[in-house]
């Protein structure tokens, strides 16, 4: 089995086992789309930096790809993203899995 599949089979079961929930999704242009302002900023691959000319926001650009990520995760438009703790805001307890099926 390709290690890939094997992670993404492997990781929602032991997540499930420690109370947390794996969401995917896509990665497409996270480390380009300002995780500030949303405005997309192009970049070649070997430029290690994001910085958003509309909005100031630097910082480096696999952590801005990150946020995006995360922020895709919970479902918060960016705008909402920068005022985020690393709890989902307004969620009192953990969502439920969208799998029915626990291990």
């Amino acid at each position: 089995m390709e290690r890939r599949l094997l992670l993404v089979s492997f990781l929602p079961n032991k997540a499930v086992n420690v109370g947390l929930l794996v969401v995917p999704v896509s990665a497409h242009n996270t480390s380009q789309d300002g995780s500030n302002c949303g405005e997309k900023v192009p970049k070649k691959l070997h430029i290690r930096w994001h910085y958003c000319p509309h909005c100031g926001c630097s910082l480096d650009r696999d952590h801005n790809a990150a946020i995006n990520i995360k922020n895709r995760a919970v479902g918060h438009p960016v705008l909402k993203a920068q005022l985020m703790s690393d709890g989902i805001p307004g969620v009192a307890k953990m969502p439920r899995p969208y799998c029915t099926q626990l291990v």
